[in-house]
């Protein structure tokens, strides 16, 4: 259950990127609907009726999939827990997206419409190296930079028990809970709830990657047309990810280190090769989570990108 509650939490991650992306690319809009006379009621019940279609249609398509899995290998599904399904992906879909939906309805036009100027690469000097582009790329989002770790971090974390349990503790761990005992043991249910969190943890990486990218695609057109070659800029993405990765990784194996420290009474020399190998995992795979990005980079139209700027 546990697991379960994690992939829930990704997924709300997920939600929360995607909203809040949306939005932002939408401030034109949101401005010229404003200066039209749309109050932030309006507004708020535009964004909220849009993300409970989501709620609904992933809620939906969610417990169809469920139902046809269960039918398949000859479980039963109680119709109560079955009715539950929908309502609760609505109201994931409410907590993860209400937050961004609130602050953009914002009965300011003059603020929403003014193009968006960073004074990042004002303030700073420019990085000599790519790896110090790199980091400095990831720190002009943090938010979403840390919604990506964090993603990752939830999976790195259950992979950490996971390997703590089946390697450290062969296959079950045996301790105190609130006075009583209790024993985790690792079933293939675990392991599958596990890789689909790293999964999802990878997704989110990469659907980081890919914003920053639409995001930033005039200033790589610009790279593209003073000399830089399509490997240093597919290098500067990687690194990127790497650095997410490792931000997501070393957090998430101290957090399952934490957790599995705490229930067996103690740090041992194989829990701390479980968290390391975790963390060696999450970074790898983030490395992973380019590919999608990578090819988004190389299908710029940087003549279009360049002619606009």
């Amino acid at each position: 259950m546990l697991l379960s509650v994690l992939v829930l939490a990704v997924c709300a991650l997920a939600v929360l990127n995607a909203n809040t992306a949306a939005i932002r690319a939408r401030r034109t809009e949101f401005g010229i609907l404003t200066c039209l006379g749309w109050g932030r009621r309006h507004l708020l019940q535009l964004m909220f009726i849009e993300i409970v279609g989501i709620g609904l249609a992933a809620g939906i398509a969610g417990t169809g999939l469920a139902l046809g899995i269960a039918f398949g290998l000859g479980l039963n599904i109680a119709w109560s827990h079955t009715l539950l399904a929908v309502p609760a992906a609505v109201a994931l879909a409410l907590l993860a997206g209400g937050w961004p939906a609130w602050r953009a309805a914002r009965p300011d036009p003059g603020e929403i419409i003014r193009p968006a100027v960073s004074g990042f690469a004002l303030r700073r000097q420019a990085p000599r190296r790519l790896a110090t582009l790199a980091l400095a790329n990831l720190a002009r989002t943090p938010g979403r930079t840390a919604l990506g770790a964090l993603s990752l971090m939830i999976g790195v974390a259950a992979l950490t028990m996971l390997l703590a349990i089946t390697f450290a503790f062969r296959g079950a761990i045996t301790g105190t809970l609130l006075g009583d005992a209790v024993t985790l043991q690792a079933r293939t249910v675990d392991h599958i709830a596990v890789a689909v969190t790293i999964v999802l943890g990878v997704v989110s990486v990469a659907d980081v990657l890919y914003l920053n990218i639409s995001e930033r695609a005039a200033e790589f057109a610009l790279f593209g047309a003073v000399g830089w070659t399509d490997a240093m800029l597919n290098r500067l993405v990687i690194i990127e990810a790497i650095g997410m990765g490792a931000i997501g990784g070393i957090l998430g194996a101290a957090a399952g280190l934490g957790a599995a420290a705490v229930f067996a009474r103690g740090v041992t020399a194989p829990i701390l090769w479980c968290s390391g190998a975790a963390l060696v995992f999450g970074v790898a795979v983030s490395a992973l989570s380019v590919v999608v990005p990578i090819a988004v980079l190389r299908r710029l139209p940087t003549a279009h990108l360049l002619a606009e700027g």
